[in-house]
């Protein structure tokens, strides 16, 4: 599988567009994968007021291709997130990379088109792109190659993390 992110509005996950804001059962139907529905309420303390509403689909070697990733939405039904835990290839831009290079040279390429906004090691944010990518430390293993891609539609809540950090 190759996911192509085009700038904040389109992904192409090999050759099927899907663009933010388009709804589940469409996205579904156009990926024609085994997926499995993961919807949850994560209780925040004692209140419901701060619940996670938690809306995906997962994907795991769909196609016949080693891969796993999850489509986030909103409360709508409504694309808004990917997160890419593993893939043949991502493209941002004119930026190919995979999950066996290093994060360092990943954000460099990235850095052309957005400065990086939030830097902990081995974690990089680049508000422009409203990109996020980990090394495979971040993620529970071992080494400094991509671990971890994520892309959403909406990166507040990215950004109020880093102002706090």
């Amino acid at each position: 599988m190759i996911l192509h992110y085009l700038l904040k509005n389109k992904i192409l996950i090999d050759d099927v567009a899907l663009e933010f804001s388009e709804g589940r059962e469409s996205v579904r139907m156009k990926l024609a994968g085994n997926y499995k529905a993961d919807n949850q309420v994560i209780q925040m303390g004692s209140s419901e007021v701060k619940s996670i509403y938690q809306r995906r689909d997962i994907y795991q070697n769909s196609n016949s291709t080693e891969n796993f990733f999850f489509l986030g939405y909103d409360k709508n039904d409504l694309l808004s997130e990917i997160e890419v835990h593993h893939c043949d290839k991502i493209k941002v831009l004119d930026t190919l990379f995979d999950f066996n290079d290093d994060l360092d040279s990943i954000a460099s390429g990235l850095y052309r088109y957005s400065p990086i906004s939030k830097h902990s090691e081995g974690e990089y944010f680049f508000k422009d792109l409203k990109i996020v990518i980990m090394d495979k430390t971040q993620m529970g293993g071992q080494g400094s190659t991509l671990g971890y891609f994520y892309c959403t539609s909406d990166a507040t809540h990215i950004e109020d993390d880093s102002a706090t950090n």
